[in-house]
């Protein structure tokens, strides 16, 4: 992708709740013209569109005659919402400043259950809130623009002109950087309370604040915040997930960009990435993996568990210019991992047979084996 194209216009467009959501894919939103061939205007991934047609509301319907925008589906997922579904935007409010934007959202939830992030993102990219309509009734659109995604997942290069927007963005916001040469972006905290990362990295991130690091949980701190942190820092580590793609707001920034991997060979976010910093990195730290798989369904990636391999985190940080070794205390990491891993297990029963494979992972790496120690004998 070289270039962005003009958005489009469409006349009379029914526009529907979302009826069914699978993470990512819908069904419901604006049923345009011609649904089937229509890619562009759609949800799509590496030039391909996912979403499916929902079906066409039966009677009169209310009619929005307010010159329209359509925004995208308001997913309840930090780093899917950024990279997939708000990507218009920069564009769309480049050209069309002053329109109302229709949005769907999850089944269940409307604008008052929203999470806050979301309305943080949209302020970001200088959407005003009297101008977002959450369509939960089926309408009919008068004149309903729309702009294709400015970048997308798959093997899609981020064109230069929505880099630049979204530059032209942070200036406008007035962004200043917060200067550090080093800053970790942990997940620790998500472990214990059920969810996919590293057990024990509360520990590792503790070291490093010791030697100086800065460290960054999104969680704590505010999008802006946040997003200066990103842009005055010279080293950016992250440990992989979604704070990822919270980085690629910010847009173009002389750099470097290094992902301790929780899951192997998961290079998530690389194409996006890649044009906004000077070099990027990902190194495999994984000793071993905890899986989620129950009888209903098989292993969620996004909560499965890493077990740092010493030796490759020491290598990776030292990259950066940052020695570990001779303050980590293998009992203290076991300490810190196993107190994870309670919280983790107590929210993530599994299937014997997952079990039994996450008790040889553990006792391969030292850990406690002793699943009953950690979160009680099974009912």
């Amino acid at each position: 992708m070289s270039a962005l194209p003009d958005m489009q216009v469409f006349r009379d467009v029914p526009v529907v709740p979302v009826a069914k959501a699978r993470r990512t894919v819908v069904t419901g939103g604006p049923i345009w013209p011609d649904f089937d061939t229509q890619v562009a205007a759609r949800h799509c991934r590496g030039g391909l569109a996912q979403d499916t047609a929902p079906k066409r509301p039966k009677g009169q319907t209310p009619v929005e005659t307010r010159p329209a925008v359509w925004g995208g589906y308001l997913i309840r997922h930090f780093g899917h919402l950024v990279a997939e579904q708000l990507t218009r935007l920069p564009q769309s409010l480049s050209d069309r400043p002053d329109d109302v934007y229709l949005f769907t959202v999850p089944p269940d939830d409307s604008a008052e259950t929203l999470p806050g992030y979301v309305w943080d993102v949209l302020d970001w990219h200088g959407l005003r809130r009297d101008r977002v309509v959450i369509v939960t009734d089926p309408c009919l659109v008068r004149t309903l623009r729309v702009a294709a995604q400015g970048e997308m997942l798959g093997q899609i290069p981020t064109a230069t002109e929505y880099l630049d927007l979204l530059e032209d963005r942070a200036r406008r916001n007035a962004l200043v950087p917060e200067r550090h040469r080093l800053v970790f972006v942990t997940r620790a905290g998500l472990v214990p309370a059920g969810g996919g990362g590293h057990a024990g990295e509360g520990y590792l991130a503790a070291l490093l604040e010791g030697l100086g690091v800065r460290i960054l949980d999104p969680g704590r701190v505010s999008l802006r915040d946040q997003l200066a942190l990103y842009a005055g820092a010279s080293v950016l580590i992250f440990s992989e997930g979604s704070a990822l793609h919270g980085r690629t707001l910010v847009g173009r920034v002389r750099q470097e960009i290094h992902v301790l991997r929780r899951r192997p060979h998961r290079n998530t976010a690389r194409l996006q990435l890649k044009p906004r910093c000077r070099h990027l990195a990902y190194h495999e730290t994984v000793a071993g993996k905890l899986g989620t798989e129950t009888e209903t369904r098989a292993s969620r990636v996004d909560r499965e568990v890493a077990l740092y391999d010493r030796d490759a985190l020491f290598v990776a940080l030292a990259e950066v210019g940052i020695d570990i070794s001779p303050l980590w205390d293998d009992a203290a990491y076991r300490a810190a991992a196993e107190a994870d891993l309670a919280g983790w297990m107590a929210a993530n029963p599994t299937t014997p047979g997952q079990r039994a494979v996450n008790e040889a992972v553990l006792a391969r790496l030292g850990l406690t084996p002793d699943f009953t120690r950690l979160v009680g004998a099974p009912a």
